[in-house]
């Protein structure tokens, strides 16, 4: 299962949905209130999030599942894993915020000024338009659509790490993804991510910024899968 970043969907993980589903059943779901999910009125904060997913997962009678996530995706994968950890069998984490570094700053992406967005968000804008998902009208209304949404579960508190998240209960073997380019979530926090985490290894990609699965899908997608053979054997 991924889970998309704020302001984005599903289909943010559309490469990886072609790669991976001949050998895994493969979700991306759109998060309360992003692209065709509804808001819901009890859930008004990040932290929030990942028990909605538990409820989500009984529904469809999933016991565990490899979980990964980017950016806002991530720190609820995050706080899935140290609420729920014996619900995932894997985590992969891509430019997400876990740890507080005071003297790095993170970059609200809505902050930046339109004619900056796509740069701040990405390494190689030309690259992006090549591999991105979103190409529709209808897409570009649920993008922003989902900034507004982004905004609302920000609220005030800004991008921070879980606060109520123990990441000494993630314990199952964890994959960190990083652009070396982040400019929003830089590499600092994924090598303090690594060193906190129980059994993390941390990859990191050149000329790549926050979003490496849509940036250079082929190279995360090959990072995925070798992270899967290495750690669970027999299962891809």
């Amino acid at each position: 299962m991924f889970l998309h970043g704020g302001g984005g969907t599903g289909k943010a993980f559309w490469h990886q949905i072609q790669y991976f589903s001949p050998s895994f059943r493969v979700i991306a779901p759109d998060m309360p209130g992003f692209g065709q999910s509804e808001w819901i009125d009890d859930v008004t904060s990040v932290e929030h999030i990942p028990h909605v997913l538990k409820g989500w997962f009984e529904i469809l009678n999933i016991s565990q599942c490899i979980l990964g996530g980017n950016s806002m995706g991530g720190r609820v994968a995050l706080s899935f894993a140290a609420h729920y950890p014996h619900m995932v069998s894997a985590l992969i984490i891509l430019d997400s915020v876990g740890v507080t570094l005071p003297n790095v700053p993170i970059i609200n992406p809505l902050t930046l000024p339109p004619d900056q967005f796509m740069s701040g968000l990405v390494h190689d804008p030309q690259r992006y338009r090549q591999f991105t998902p979103y190409r529709t009208l209808e897409d570009a209304k649920e993008l922003n659509r989902g900034r507004q949404i982004f905004a609302k579960y920000l609220g005030s508190q800004g991008i921070v790490p879980d606060p109520d998240q123990n990441l000494n209960q993630i314990t199952m073997p964890t994959l960190l993804i990083w652009g070396r380019e982040d400019r929003i979530i830089p590499l600092a926090y994924g090598k303090a991510l690594e060193k906190a985490l129980p059994d993390a290894e941390l990859v990191v990609f050149d000329d790549v910024g926050h979003l490496p699965h849509i940036e250079v899908p082929q190279l995360t997608n090959q990072s995925i899968a070798h992270f899967l053979e290495r750690r669970l054997p027999g299962v891809f």
